[in-house]
């Protein structure tokens, strides 16, 4: 019954969100979604950002022409995360740009995320998101090397706090997905995804469950992914519905410790609030579930590992849950508070669900939210600096970035 409640939820939310997208509720035409003017106000106000800023204070030379005629849009930020109970220091970079037309091509996104901490935390991360003109080839990839300790509370959505205990070790990420279009919005495709354990060494806990833990895992497999995305710009969404849908088959004859299957299914939207487009109501859920076979102990579903853009959960702690299979939704109201674009705010709810191991039941639902503050970064991209603050029952974060969470 656990999991029909479940499925019930997600099938209706995400088909709500669905039917929601395909109405545009702004008046506005497709042509216009990147435009930077605020329209439909009695006095148009040019948006500001914070490049602009810089340009008068140190008397750059430049112009708007110059700006805005650039294929290509960088974007620079050092920011920190919350990782083993330690802080982080991160820089943060993002490229965006088109391979074609604003009317038909989405922008493309490259993250670049190197980071350093003093407890011998350090890595490589990489996220990429690049449409071809028309949008004919969409490829995702995800990539990192990292030294990366991290704490862990066994399996189940009721695991209690006292077992927490510290995982040292190293992880290869390589992640590549191909997908052609088949109409518009809609493409499938193939891929690639390998991740690597290594130098794992646990404390010794002895009421922890970790099944079967090994120094040294891979999981290698095929991809099947399918995506229908009716946005435009990723980096800030405006409009539009992004339903995805990734069957991974990782097996011992491609290098796999173990033959196991999993599912990943993805559904956000953004919904305008207002002529002017100034305020959006954004919506996220997602089910990520092992079908068959037994996974790695660390590449089970986990709080904030979901292999996905963005960033899900916040206000709970990374690795918090982990289990055999997780259900996710979040709520987020994003609004200006500048006219000019510069200043913007956030209000986030979220939920986590994750099921008892080994079954399909979700028991325990664990709640957080939390508040933020968007400043512009580059107009053009419209890529924000995020800073925002999550709590839940037993824990509270800060999270600084570059682009919003989903």
């Amino acid at each position: 019954m656990k999991i029909k409640l479940g499925l019930l939820w997600l099938i209706i939310f995400g088909t709500r969100l669905l039917l929601f997208s395909q109405t545009d509720h702004s008046g506005i035409s497709a042509n216009s979604r990147d435009t930077i003017i605020i329209r439909n106000q009695k006095d148009t106000v040019k948006q500001t950002d914070l490049i602009d800023f810089f340009v008068k204070t140190f008397k750059i030379k430049t112009n708007e022409a110059y700006r805005d005629q650039r294929k290509i849009r960088f974007s620079l930020f050092p920011t920190q995360s919350g990782t083993s109970g330690t802080k982080t220091v991160v820089t943060t970079f993002n490229i965006s740009f088109r391979a074609g037309e604003p009317q038909n091509t989405n922008i493309s996104t490259i993250y670049f995320i190197p980071y350093l901490s003093f407890s011998n935390q350090y890595g490589f991360q990489m996220q990429s998101n690049i449409w071809l003109r028309k949008n004919s080839w969409n490829f995702t990839g995800e990539y990192f090397i990292l030294n990366f300790p991290q704490y862990t509370w066994g399996l189940g959505g009721n695991s209690p706090d006292s077992i927490k205990t510290l995982v040292d070790g190293k992880q290869v990420r390589f992640y590549q997905n191909a997908l052609i279009k088949l109409i518009p919005n809609l493409a499938v495709g193939i891929g690639y995804a390998l991740d690597v354990h290594y130098s794992m060494n646990p404390e010794i806990k002895q009421s922890i469950q970790i099944p079967d833990f090994k120094t040294q895992t891979i999981s290698s497999g095929i991809t099947l992914p399918v995506i229908y995305d009716s946005r435009r710009n990723s980096n800030n969404p405006e409009q539009g519905t992004l339903a995805s849908l990734n069957y991974s088959v990782y097996d011992k004859t491609l290098g796999s410790t173990f033959d196991w299957q999993s599912l990943f299914c993805d559904l956000r939207t953004y919904l305008p609030v207002g002529a002017d487009r100034r305020n959006i109501l954004a919506f996220r859920s997602f089910y990520w579930t092992i079908l068959s076979g037994h996974g790695p102990y660390l590449d089970q579903p986990s709080t904030r590992w979901e292999p996905a853009a963005g960033s899900a959960s916040r206000g709970i702690q990374q690795g918090r849950y982990r289990s055999n299979a997780i259900l996710y939704g979040e709520s987020e109201f994003r609004f200006g508070i500048s006219a000019n674009g510069l200043w913007g705010g956030v209000l986030f709810a979220n939920v986590t669900a994750p099921s008892e191991y080994g079954t399909q039941n979700f028991e325990y639902w664990h709640p957080a939210g939390g508040a933020g503050i968007r400043l512009k970064f580059n107009k053009y991209s419209r890529t924000n600096i995020t800073l925002d603050y999550g709590m839940s029952k037993d824990y509270w974060s800060f999270y600084i970035n570059i682009g919003e969470a989903f």
